[in-house]
């Protein structure tokens, strides 16, 4: 409490300190009107308003030290068999240093983990953490919600740094990584820190043009939407890639290389690794921070195939265009008459043409979003851009040091998504003027 030690009263500032009063003085009334420091006040205005002040500054620090710690949450994804229960496994072993919770939401794997999983918890939507004996907890969650994440973690105080969250196989994770997400701005204790995505080298591919409608290749149930599969939008949501399985296709060069292909057609923005076993480092996957804030770097580093689409059901699209002139332009044309309409135009909104008719003959729907937006004018400022389907939020941005990013950059990952018509959207919306 240093920032305390100069409000007691000083009589070389404040002047000199009267005589205790009682009230029951027979000259009470002269000895008040005798009182003449600082028009009367025994302690002087000035005085009175630096310790309210440094109240105040105390009060904040207090505050700031008392805010929940948040922890971050790592979604793993992908089709039963791909490794995610041995990644989870292997996370948890290395991470040493961290306190991990595992959350699983499917028992299919032979995962250890999964046959320690026996705790019932009645008609609960959780179970109760079990301690797997190494430092970490596991549980699994039946219906996953961040307030059931919420309240496992309120029940295990000071016992987890961080969560991996394993989803159902046939699960697509866009739904489960918005609810998190939306929910940090109701000052929830977790946030998500990015979706790793698990594939099957030797199998992958077959997944991808596997679009019966009952069954999948290895038999599992799962939803689809015309020709799109699973695994489109369980690529299309990733953060990073883990191409497991590797060592069963090494030594064939031309599959490496068809996989690669293949693969960055859907997402050519999260980096991808080759593992055998899920063996990788934990620094690629955690604490990447995937939906806050990021440099230009993070997308101009990690994106190859120069926005070209080949794989026409989910793709990426990426936009290079001039800085906008100022806000009004930003807020006005480029969020409102584009990337609003954009994101928003297959759940609810459509584009108006000047004719005044809606706009609907594209079927596209984006399924990420991330863009940095240079702005010039009198205040030039950079905004980072970041969204899971309808939904996006803008952070504030920098540039790198070097200042090579002379252009605004948006990169979009989705079902259905037509390049040209996009870019004629942008065109159209920012030389309208």
């Amino acid at each position: 409490m240093s920032a305390l030690r100069n409000i007691k009263y000083n009589e070389e500032e404040d002047g000199e300190l009267p005589s205790l009063v009682t009230g029951e003085e027979t000259n009470l009334k002269e000895i008040l009107e005798n009182v003449s420091y600082d028009g009367g006040n025994i302690v002087s205005d000035a005085k009175v308003e630096r310790v309210n002040k440094q109240m105040e500054s105390v009060g904040n620090n207090m505050k700031g030290s008392q805010k929940r710690k948040r922890i971050p949450v790592s979604i793993i994804t992908g089709y039963l068999g791909s490794g995610k229960s041995t990644l989870l496994e292997k996370i948890a072993l290395k991470g040493a240093d961290k306190k991990i919770a595992v959350i699983l939401n499917e028992f299919g794997d032979s995962s250890e983990i999964e046959k320690a999983m026996t705790i019932k918890n009645g008609s609960s939507s959780y179970q109760e953490w079990l301690d797997l004996g190494n430092g970490c907890l596991c549980c699994s969650l039946k219906n996953i919600g961040v307030k059931a994440i919420e309240d496992m973690v309120e029940r295990s105080p000071g016992k987890i740094d961080y969560i991996l969250l394993e989803t159902s196989g046939i699960a697509d994770p866009a739904p489960i990584a918005k609810m998190f997400w939306q929910d940090e701005g109701l000052n929830s204790s977790v946030y998500i820190d990015g979706i790793i995505t698990v594939l099957d080298c030797e199998h992958i591919l077959k997944c991808l043009d596997d679009v019966s409608v009952d069954a999948h290749w290895h038999g599992d149930k799962v939803g689809l939407e015309g020709n799109l599969t699973i695994a489109h939008f369980q690529l299309a949501m990733a953060d990073r890639i883990i191409m497991n399985k590797y060592d069963k296709i090494e030594h064939s060069p031309n599959t490496i290389k068809q996989l690669q292909k293949r693969i960055r057609e859907i997402n050519c923005i999260a980096p991808m690794y080759f593992t055998k076993y899920s063996e990788t480092s934990i620094d690629k996957l955690l604490d990447i921070h995937a939906y806050d804030s990021i440099r230009v770097s993070d997308i101009l580093d990690n994106s190859v195939g120069g926005g070209t689409i080949h794989d026409h059901r989910m793709g990426t699209v990426m936009l290079t265009f001039r800085p906008l002139r100022d806000e009004e332009e930003y807020n006005e044309k480029f969020l409102k008459q584009f990337l609003q309409p954009l994101l928003w135009k297959n759940f609810g909104a459509l584009t108006v043409l000047e004719d005044g008719s809606q706009h609907n003959e594209h079927n596209w729907e984006v399924q990420r979003t991330k863009g940095l937006i240079l702005i010039e004018g009198n205040n030039p400022a950079v905004r980072v851009i970041q969204g899971v389907r309808d939904t996006y939020d803008v952070f504030p941005g920098r540039c790198d040091d070097d200042g090579s990013q002379k252009e605004c950059k948006i990169v979009l990952i989705g079902k259905y998504l037509e390049k040209d018509s996009i870019e004629k959207l942008l065109h159209k919306t920012l030389n309208n003027n």
